[in-house]
This record gives C-alpha cells, sequence and structure tokens, in this order.
C-alpha cells in the first residue's frame, strides 16, 4: 500500500525577487507491515487548484512499519505564485486554503525502487497553521 502522506507545516526560507523558498514538513504514515526507508523524495504542491511548489530532497528516513517519521523538504515557488496564493487568502471571508499533493519516495532497498503517494487536505487543518 502506498504512505499516507500529509502537509503538517510550511515555513518561508530565504527569497528573491523572482523565487521564493520554504521547507515544507511532511507526516508519512507506513500502512505496511514492513519499513519504508526513504533515501529521496520529489513533489508538487498544489494550492487551491493551482500549482504553488515542487520540491527535492534526499535525505534518508526510515518509517516504520505500522508506524509514521516526519521528513522535511526545501522547496521552491515563483514569487509571482506566492503573491497569488496570498492574495486569494486574504479575500473577504475565505480562511482556508485546500492542497493536493502529489510524489515519488525513492527507496533505498526496494524491488520496484520507488513508491507514488498523492493526497490532499486544508492547511488550516496543518500543525503549524491554524490546526491540530
Amino acid at each position: 500500500m502506498p504512505p499516507d502522506v500529509y502537509v503538517i507545516d510550511i515555513r518561508p526560507l530565504d527569497g528573491t525577487a523572482f523565487e521564493q523558498r520554504m521547507q515544507v514538513d511532511l507526516r508519512v504514515r507506513n500502512p505496511n507491515d514492513f519499513a519504508l526507508e526513504i533515501d529521496g523524495v520529489r513533489f508538487d504542491l498544489d494550492l487551491n487548484g493551482r500549482r504553488f511548489a515542487r520540491g527535492l530532497g534526499d535525505d534518508r528516513v526510515t518509517v516504520p512499519r505500522l508506524g509514521e517519521a516526519r521528513i522535511s523538504v526545501v522547496s521552491t515557488t515563483t514569487m509571482m505564485d506566492w503573491v497569488r496564493q496570498f492574495a486569494v487568502l486574504a479575500q473577504p471571508g475565505r480562511k482556508d486554503m485546500d492542497y493536493r499533493l502529489a510524489g515519488r519516495f525513492f527507496l533505498s532497498e526496494a524491488i520496484t525502487g520507488h513508491v507514488d503517494f498523492e493526497s490532499g487536505g486544508n492547511l488550516s487543518d496543518a500543525a503549524g497553521l491554524g490546526g491540530r
């Protein structure tokens, strides 16, 4: 089974006039009866139906069987996409942002070599963003 993956936090990092970097923290839950030995991740993050950021990381993380782990990934977006999303959030009556996360974990010791994932939710529900 593919892992369950959720955005749990987003923190801005440095940026330029054309690019914004941020740290995206993911909660990875492994429903399988074997550990996932992850040695890389790649994903696209959409907010409110529009592409927002892309993330890449090569940290090694072991997600235990029937367990969970936290993965932090540096991601990039254009400054225009960043501003556009916050303009949507600033609209009267708007308090939340829907997200879609799709990507791939690269596995260090697996026959398949990778496992794809896709999930969605609401960032206001994410830890560190006004949620649980």
